[in-house]
């Protein structure tokens, strides 16, 4: 009875070693060009922009929850404004924006000054629209502001 003898070759763990790390290597590659190729730079530095404004965002908004509370509490207690449609949302980082349709040139005037009190004269943009001059399609009292 013979003993068979099984040998390993020594290349065959370098071979698999080789091409594992080429594999490796080039997809590597693949993701680095993607990342820093062309356009790729000015990619990145928009995808990180654009992670940390939405966390500013949202920190932002938590902070200016109160201050949107009461300026919508302080339009809807207002019987001039009551039936009016209008929005408030934050408008960059230091202001607030009225957007929506009115009635009268006064109702708009009205709702600014109003906005500006409730938000302790933060910055607020007034781009409520009056029905019968900003609009040529003259909305129906009851429609949704097309602006908001």
């Amino acid at each position: 009875m013979g003993l068979a003898v099984v040998r390993k070759r020594p290349g065959a763990e370098l071979v698999a070693l080789t091409l594992s790390g080429l594999l490796a290597g080039v997809a590597a590659g693949f993701v680095l060009s993607e990342m820093f190729g062309a356009g790729g730079p000015r990619r990145m530095s928009r995808i990180i922009r654009t992670r940390h404004a939405g966390r500013g965002r949202r920190d932002l908004l938590r902070e200016r929850e109160p201050l949107l509370a009461a300026v919508r509490d302080a339009l809807a207690q207002e019987p001039v404004l009551q039936s009016e449609p209008i929005g408030v949302r934050i408008r960059g980082e230091h202001g607030l924006e009225l957007r929506g349709w009115v009635a009268t040139r006064q109702a708009r005037a009205l709702a600014y000054r109003l906005a500006r009190a409730a938000s302790n004269h933060l910055d607020v943009a007034n781009r409520l629209e009056v029905r019968d001059l900003d609009d040529e399609a003259q909305p129906a009292r009851g429609d949704a502001p097309r602006t908001a």
